[in-house]
């Protein structure tokens, strides 16, 4: 019986490997980037920072809601409008990004609380709006992940 020896020697492994520890160093941005791309176009979507067409709750008789000032009564504004639209904000978290709004009652409008009177009238839960937009958001996640491999030289 012959003693037979195989060596296999990968060429160039040593460059592939400083490569992809470059990549994991910059995967976490690329991820977070890409999450908050795909977050604007969810937020973008009507009944969510775009409001949904107005209804007889903000028109007169009083009391009725301005949108952006807050309720009207015959006496004056209440001034207790928190600008749910403007609220909404997106916050990098490792390999992601969260999407919240600051008004107290966002909750109401489009979180898994949200009121069915809120949804007859055109607001949409966040959630529902991201599994609807998931294909983009996906698209949008491959597309920052073949940047970060192009980037990284793999």
């Amino acid at each position: 019986m012959t003693n037979s020896n195989i060596q296999i020697e990968v060429v160039g492994i040593k460059e592939v490997e400083a490569k992809l520890k470059k990549l994991g160093r910059s995967l976490n941005s690329y991820a977070s980037q890409a999450v908050v791309q795909a977050s604007k176009d969810v937020l973008d979507t009507e009944g969510l920072r775009k409001y949904p067409p107005e209804t007889s709750a903000n028109q007169p008789p009083t009391p009725y809601y301005v949108r952006g000032m807050g309720t009207q009564y015959k006496s004056g504004n209440k001034g207790n409008s928190e600008k749910y639209g403007t609220q909404w904000h997106v916050d990098k978290v490792p390999y992601g990004a969260k999407i919240a709004n600051r008004s107290s009652y966002a909750q109401y409008l489009a979180g898994t609380n949200q009121s069915q009177a809120m949804a007859k009238i055109g607001w949409r839960k966040l959630v529902d709006v991201v599994m609807e937009k998931m294909p983009k958001i996906k698209s949008t996640i491959e597309a920052w992940m073949k940047k970060a491999i192009k980037d990284a030289g793999l």
